[in-house]
């Protein structure tokens, strides 16, 4: 397997390295299009050493762990041509405070910029969209260049925060503890129903209001606009584990979903395989769960058309 990576900061290297130490592809490689990088003097320059100095350690990395896959660096879109997966990583911004409106309207920018010179080129790799506002990028790049087999990473961080939050309130191992919650970019809502604790529901573990306490405290903490560099990375690990090995995993990831009025990207539980999504779970849903997934998808219809 042939996995590109686009986008030049440190969760482009960490994603990588974990790709090599696991081995999950045969070939790793970075498009750097310098001309799409946010301009920032000297940096531009600095980014670029960073970028190669990286690799080259990363390189020498796979020596010493016995790893046999191959890393690679070009500017040239012809050659992402027999890419498997591309993953779009977001650009390292300029140091200062950054406002949502700000990040969703700079990576839509370098996006815009990005897609055009590669389409061509992607046409059949399963892309990995990894830049906050992942469902925003993703519906923009479907609706815009066609692209269908498209995943959003934006999820991991509200999974990570309710499985932690049930583990610590019920004083348990986190292993032990499996959790789903569906949104869009801005917002979640945990299906405490779906979440066992080695199989065992949490209403025979927790009262009905320590279980309402636990959604409330989760859908505060988790717009999707800020995962940390390794809750992201260890959420785009488990999709391409996933892909890589066809390991048929259920996970809740930006997934293109069609209603009789609609097309938008939400995060829902799919199955993941060696072909990307293979279907969505059905789901059954409380009578408020239902209007909440209703104002989902008009929220996002409304966000994400670019008509």
């Amino acid at each position: 397997m042939k996995i590109t990576i686009i986008g030049a900061s440190q969760i482009a290297f960490s994603t990588a390295w974990g790709i090599c130490h696991s081995e999950l592809a045969q070939q790793i490689n970075f498009y750097n299009d310098t001309q799409s990088v946010i301009k920032r003097g000297n940096r531009t320059a600095n980014l670029q050493n960073t970028l190669s100095n990286s690799i080259e350690d990363m390189t020498l990395a796979t020596a010493i762990c016995a790893s046999d896959t191959q890393i690679s660096l070009t500017n040239k879109s012809e050659e992402l041509s027999d890419s498997d997966v591309v993953i779009f990583l977001p650009t390292s911004l300029p140091y200062g405070f950054h406002s949502s409106q700000a990040l969703k309207t700079t990576n839509l920018s370098v996006t815009r910029q990005i897609v055009p010179k590669i389409q061509e080129h992607i046409q059949n790799a399963i892309i990995l969209i990894a830049i906050p506002y992942a469902n925003y990028i993703a519906a923009w790049i479907h609706q815009k260049h066609g692209l269908i087999n498209i995943i959003g990473i934006a999820n991991g961080v509200s999974t990570a925060h309710l499985k932690s939050e049930i583990a610590n309130r019920l004083g348990i191992s986190v292993k032990d503890v499996s959790a789903l919650a569906i949104g869009n970019d801005e917002v979640t809502h945990p299906l405490t129903q779906y979440c066992r604790v080695n199989g065992i529901p949490l209403s025979q573990l927790m009262h009905e209001s320590d279980i309402q306490s636990l959604s409330e405290t989760v859908a505060e903490r988790c717009p999707y606009t800020s995962a940390s560099d390794f809750t992201l990375a260890s959420h785009i690990l488990q999709v391409v584990s996933s892909i890589s090995l066809d390991k048929k995993r259920v996970m809740s990831v930006g997934t293109r979903i069609s209603t009789d009025t609609t097309s938008v990207f939400l995060n829902v539980p799919s199955k993941i395989g060696s072909n990307g999504i293979e279907n969505i779970i059905p789901l059954e849903l409380t009578d408020t769960q239902t209007e909440q997934f209703k104002e989902l998808v008009a929220q996002s219809a409304a966000s994400q058309n670019y008509s």
